[in-house]
């Protein structure tokens, strides 16, 4: 199937990319028409950090805290899918829209800054609970 789409024209397949910066660059959008699969979608964010607009599938974005519309447009439906693209394909000012917001919400979340000081957050709420458990256990002994 993947051959076959590959002999389409305006097509291009890329297989163990290494790095994704010059395809994105090139890119009008992003779509992820993901049906199966697992793990972190690294790739999304990638791309959003990358100012490009995002047409995905729900499970395509699954565990990304997104607003539907803001940050990217999920589409389950194979018709609404491609209805999405089209209409950002046509639509320079919604796909700059959405590729403004999208790139905003990757900043606020998901940059080493906005990340570590989640993670600090938890590492305190640890040593906390921690400190907490130490002095209950103390006493009821």
């Amino acid at each position: 199937m993947i051959r076959a789409l590959a002999e389409q024209p305006g097509v291009e397949v890329h297989a163990d990319v290494p790095d994704m910066r010059p395809l994105f660059a090139r890119a009008t959008l992003y779509a992820v028409p993901l049906r199966v699969g697992g793990g972190m979608r690294l790739k999304i964010l990638e791309a959003m950090a990358m100012g490009k607009a995002v047409v995905s599938t729900t499970l395509g974005a699954e565990g990304l805290e997104y607003t539907p519309g803001r940050q990217l447009l999920p589409a389950d439906d194979a018709e609404i899918f491609a209805a999405q693209v089209v209409r950002l394909c046509r639509n320079a000012e919604a796909r700059q829209s959405l590729e403004r917001e999208a790139r905003d919400w990757v900043v606020r979340h998901y940059t080493w800054d906005a990340v570590m000081g989640r993670l600090e957050k938890v590492y305190q709420d640890m040593e906390y609970n921690a400190h907490f458990l130490r002095k209950t256990s103390a006493r009821v002994r």
